[in-house]
């Protein structure tokens, strides 16, 4: 009876070992663990560390100590001046004390215990938090600009939330505005965009006139032949957040370009008022500039030219 219970009891323990082994090797996924959150970037799927969230909520303190440190100097400047508040100085405390509410409840949502970690879109939902601080913040400077008031608090202010944005922009995420920028995204209609930051929470989406355009952008700003790997799938809600601004109309005139492809009878091409003139011999190419100043383009961009006269020398 006695050998009974003992095999009883060790066999409850391989069991409940084998149990706490599968549990510990679960993937809790974004925020449940609270010390890590979920991170995804250009094929790279891992964890964010922690510290990144908690740089968010430290940055967060201070907003909120300047903010309060604000409002009470704002309402004690106005009450010392000349007795009386004008309608517009009440814009200006009530617009102060909405900003440093904002900086409380933002201090809230980015508690590593709060549920609001929880959700399947952690970093969307903490940057959108952000987009209403930072709106509330907008609103105050504009009242201030309107009273003719700019305390160095408020500059100050601008600055840590310039810093946390920078924070943000490090956070890989398809609906995350801040690390959107620079990025390209394509819409439902194939259109491709730049997104481009105007300022703290302010972005919009500049529309490629066409495939040359992004691709001579994609070169100018020295990012190599494939501007591929600069983009980003996003949603259409995410770009209907931003508005449309000017369209970026770029050519390779005055450039040689070369099919981008392996074929070894490629043409180099010198493109010259709208036409592409074929480059006769390889000394052409060196007396313009040479291999290194040839651009790498697709098919698609040679085709849209009508040939001009070969340059043989």
């Amino acid at each position: 009876m006695k050998s009974f219970i003992c095999s009883v009891f060790i066999l409850i323990l391989l069991v409940s070992s084998t149990a706490c082994l599968a549990f510990s090797d679960l993937d809790f996924g974004p925020g449940d663990t609270g010390d890590t959150e979920y991170a995804e970037d250009a094929g790279h799927t891992g964890y964010a560390a922690a510290d990144q969230r908690s740089r968010i909520y430290d940055l967060g303190l201070e907003l909120e100590r300047q903010a309060a440190a604000l409002a009470e100097e704002s309402f004690s400047h106005f009450r010392d001046w000349n007795g009386t508040i004008s309608d517009q100085e009440q814009g200006i405390l009530f617009k102060s004390e909405a900003f440093a509410a904002s900086c409380r409840l933002f201090l809230k949502l980015t508690e590593a215990q709060s549920d609001f970690f929880r959700s399947a879109y952690l970093r969307t939902n903490v940057y959108s938090a952000f987009m209403y601080l930072a709106s509330a913040f907008s609103e105050l400077e504009e009242e201030m600009k309107r009273g003719r008031v700019m305390p160095y608090a408020l500059s100050d202010c601008r600055k840590i939330l310039s810093r946390m944005e920078r924070e943000f922009s490090a956070w890989p995420d398809a609906d995350n505005l801040a690390y959107l920028d620079q990025k390209y995204v394509k819409a439902r209609d194939a259109t491709v965009y730049l997104i481009e930051k105007k300022s703290i929470s302010t972005y919009i989406r500049r529309p490629f006139k066409n495939l040359e355009s992004l691709f001579r952008y994609n070169y100018d700003r020295k990012r190599g032949k494939n501007p591929w790997q600069y983009l980003v799938e996003t949603s259409e809600d995410t770009l209907d957040k931003m508005k449309t601004g000017a369209m970026i109309e770029l050519t390779f005139e005055g450039q040689m370009i070369i099919e981008q492809s392996n074929r070894k009878d490629r043409g180099v091409y010198l493109i010259q008022n709208g036409k592409k003139r074929p480059l006769a011999r390889p000394d052409v190419v060196e007396r313009l500039g040479g291999w290194g100043r040839v651009y790498e383009v697709p098919r698609e961009v040679i085709d849209s030219y009508e040939e001009g006269d070969p340059i043989n020398q």
